[in-house]
């Protein structure tokens, strides 16, 4: 009996296999299109950058004030900046926001690569005014789908891929939307038990990995450096060398871009922001106390760049180069604001030096060969760009008047420029090396 029985049930299995895929594929079909639904430039969607300072003000604020109901307001021109970031980090994608008093609409359009089915897949929403989060239409492609079923099952899978309830704690957290022409105010019940389950979550999901124990590593070393308890603030290539030596010391030709990924972490962790050690796990080597050099290394004599650098090279470890590179841009656009510190384009070539930093030394190819070139050498023209000469402070409107915007001839001629002086460095030679 256990035979046939067991046939069968293998019948129906591959019977409900076949149903699923040909639904997802009838669904994906059905959601690609021949034109896209947003055709919106990013240039024109970051120009108001400087106007997203205010919003993360805010947000800073209301984790502050946690204990208190809040008033959250949002523009469209602050949505529709933070859409064009991400367009610039990703070019396949295009969004669009609009705010009015009747509905604020979410849409999008994200560019397939060549296939017989289509070019987009569309997506659009409609967020409506009142108590709650309340969704109304939501489209993708052809298919239409009823909202309020639609962030019920987006709330249920949240739920069920953390093994916790905390997308539909976030839906709680939100007690009204007003919306108004261009712009909305949310209110949000007290975030301090949402904010305290957000973290017992991060606890609970967080596994040792191997490149949490080798960021352990690697961060214990530089708490000992003699360098970083110097009391006047040092080149920040005196770090890296002995960082890199002790990752040699570590490596094999096969996992050093393993080492070196560990040791890109231990130093963000360690000489830019104690929380980079969130995306890796608990790695700091005393238990409630933060290792950090007694003051911050420099790049140039500047610590502005040093910070600039060893934030990107981590943010390229954990994500795509687009988005790091994409960050690194906004940031100096939001700049451009009153009281920023003006758009600089030797800060964006800190960036963009850490971005092939973390590129070089995560590369099967070159990883074992940075680690050598570094140990040897202090020296930060190993792996930083001259900038003289590279346009800094500059405001809005000084911005505007050389370079109009982002993406004009003049912009992408400095930017190409910056990155040839990043492609003559040592480190960046080594892609031909044997």
């Amino acid at each position: 009996m256990q035979g046939p029985n067991l046939l069968r049930f293998f019948k129906f299995l591959l019977i409900v296999v076949v149903l699923l895929v040909g639904f997802i594929a009838a669904l994906f079909i059905a959601s690609v299109e021949e034109q896209p639904l947003v055709v919106a430039t990013s240039a024109t969607q970051v120009n108001d950058a400087e106007s997203v300072q205010e919003l993360i003000a805010q947000i800073k604020q209301s984790v502050q004030d946690r204990t208190l109901d809040q008033q959250i307001p949002l523009t469209e021109n602050q949505l529709n900046s933070l859409v064009g970031f991400l367009q610039r980090a990703k070019a396949q994608f295009h969004g669009q926001v609009n705010i009015t008093p009747v509905a604020s609409s979410i849409s999008a359009s994200y560019q397939l690569p060549p296939n017989p089915l289509g070019r987009y897949v569309n997506f659009s929403a409609l967020v409506l005014p009142g108590e709650g989060l309340q969704l109304d239409e939501v489209r993708l492609g052809s298919i239409v789908l009823p909202g309020k079923k639609t962030l019920a099952t987006l709330v249920w899978l949240a739920d069920w891929w953390t093994d916790s309830d905390i997308a539909s704690q976030f839906v709680q957290q939100i007690d009204s939307i007003r919306m108004f022409q261009g712009s909305m105010i949310i209110a949000m019940r007290p975030l301090d038990a949402f904010l305290r389950n957000l973290k017992e979550l991060k606890r609970d999901i967080g596994e040792e990995s191997e490149l949490s124990v080798a960021t352990a590593h690697y961060l214990r070393f530089l708490a000992n450096l003699e360098v970083g308890r110097r009391p006047t603030a040092q080149s920040l290539g005196r770090y890296i060398q002995p960082l890199f030596a002790e990752a040699l010391s570590r490596s094999s030709e096969d996992s050093a871009d393993e080492e070196n990924e560990a040791a890109i972490m231990a130093l963000a962790t360690y000489a830019g922001h104690h929380r980079f050690a969130n995306f890796v796990g608990d790695v700091q080597p005393v238990p409630k106390r933060i290792a950090a050099p007694l003051k911050l290394p420099t790049l140039m004599n500047r610590g502005d760049l040093s910070q600039h650098f060893i934030f990107s090279a981590a943010i390229k470890v954990l994500s795509e180069q687009g988005l790091t590179a994409a960050i690194g841009e906004f940031k100096e656009l939001m700049d451009r604001g009153a009281g920023g510190s003006g758009y600089s384009f030797v800060d964006l070539a800190a960036d963009h030096a850490g971005v092939k930093f973390a590129l070089v030394a995560t590369d099967d190819k070159t990883a074992f060969l940075l680690q050598k070139l570094l140990a040897k050498s202090v020296s930060e023209r190993i792996f930083f760009p001259e900038t003289q000469g590279l346009p800094e402070n500059l405001n809005k409107a000084s911005f505007t008047q050389q370079f109009k915007q982002v993406d004009s001839p003049q912009y992408k001629e400095l930017l190409n420029e910056i990155d040839q002086r990043i492609a003559s460095l040592p480190m960046s030679q080594l892609s031909g090396s044997e």
